[in-house]
């Protein structure tokens, strides 16, 4: 083999029919625009510390977001024995009054739902790019956030994360050429080999060349269990209410990590709702010949005869799943039946089931 021989990778495909779909989900991002915002503020005479608008990349920045909140929370001298409230129950406020909890500090969460949450809902991907529009001191600001990420994720997969036991698991992941994921921070600093162009082939006539790295899948409900379940240990009350004013909780410090709800309880006019559209499935090969990721661009004529970019992901959660949409500007959480329909034959078009 020469030094310029691409790897051929055959994989199994994911099986598309009739029959292979098991549910059709669609979720609300609370996305914001250049950047998610994590920062402090005193206001309506209370300490207020936002972590919020990570939508689309929330288990990417996790970590790192909720560690840099924490940060600005111990730079000011606040007794153990003053209340603390978190708003929202997603992934970010559960990890923020569990660690502020394993402190000795006093939390209650008040969150509009705790079931039905998009935390529940991620396609597991591992992806740090900046927006498009984000400035450079925000883009280093990605950086470092999902660096630390990364970290702990790698800490959990290899068995010392304090309360977080399973949920995360290095995969290769086949980009598309005309994608990129963001991962040269990454590589630099030896957390992931660089990555190698291949063939992915399918076995079955349909093959692409690709970007293979090896990175994280993020089993997104594992991780919300196993953190509800240390949540439940240090018996974390929850109050289940809709908080649309900061005044009306009595607690005078405060941590804001109500996602979608930030956007009127904020005042935070770059809040951007977007929709998205997943398929788990049902009936598919063994979970063990399933072992990848998938994140392809691809051309599909639109419901209103023109071609647009959609793109494919593939990702092991529970039998697999099929995404995504993202329907900018979005807010409302009812399905667009078509949106699947599509979904479905574009996946069906790419692996060639």
């Amino acid at each position: 083999m020469t030094a310029n021989t691409i790897s051929r990778i055959i994989l199994t495909p994911p099986c598309i029919t009739g029959n292979t779909v098991k549910q059709r989900v669609s979720c609300i991002r609370a996305h914001r625009e250049r950047i998610f915002r994590v920062d402090y503020e005193y206001a309506h005479n209370k300490h207020i510390f936002h972590t919020y608008g990570h939508g689309g990349a929330g288990w990417t920045f996790l970590f790192g977001s909720v560690r840099q909140s924490l940060r600005l929370f111990d730079e000011h001298t606040f007794t153990k024995n003053q209340p603390i409230t978190v708003i929202g129950a997603g992934c970010y406020g559960l990890l923020t009054a569990i660690l502020l909890a394993r402190q000795g500090y006093s939390v209650t969460i008040y969150a509009q739902e705790t079931a039905n949450i998009p935390s529940y809902n991620a396609a597991g991907f591992f992806f740090p790019r900046h927006r498009k529009s984000s400035t450079p001191a925000e883009i280093a600001a990605f950086a470092l956030t999902g660096l630390e990420s990364y970290q702990e994720y790698l800490r959990i997969i290899q068995g010392q994360h304090p309360f977080i036991s399973t949920g995360a698991l290095v995969l290769p992941t086949y980009y598309g050429l005309d994608i990129n994921p963001g991962l040269e921070p990454y590589i630099a600093q030896q957390l992931m080999p660089q990555p190698e162009k291949v063939i992915i082939d399918f076995n079955n006539n349909k093959y692409y060349s690709a970007m293979m790295y090896q990175t994280l899948f993020i089993n997104a409900p594992i991780i919300m269990k196993e953190m509800e379940q240390e949540q439940q240990r240090l018996i974390i009350p929850i109050v289940v209410t809709t908080v649309k004013q900061f005044s009306e909780i009595n607690a005078s410090i405060i941590f804001n990590c109500a996602g979608l709800g930030a956007k009127e309880l904020a005042h935070d006019p770059g809040m951007v709702p977007v929709q998205g559209h997943l398929i788990s499935l049902t009936n598919q090969p063994p979970i063990e010949q399933l072992q990848y990721m998938i994140n392809f661009k691809v051309t599909q004529d639109s419901p209103y005869g023109y071609v647009r970019d959609e793109l494919i992901y593939f990702a092991p959660k529970e039998s697999g799943i099929l995404g995504i949409t993202f329907k900018r500007g979005v807010a409302d959480s009812t399905a667009h039946e078509y949106e699947f329909d599509r979904l479905l034959q574009r996946s069906a078009d790419f692996f060639g089931t």
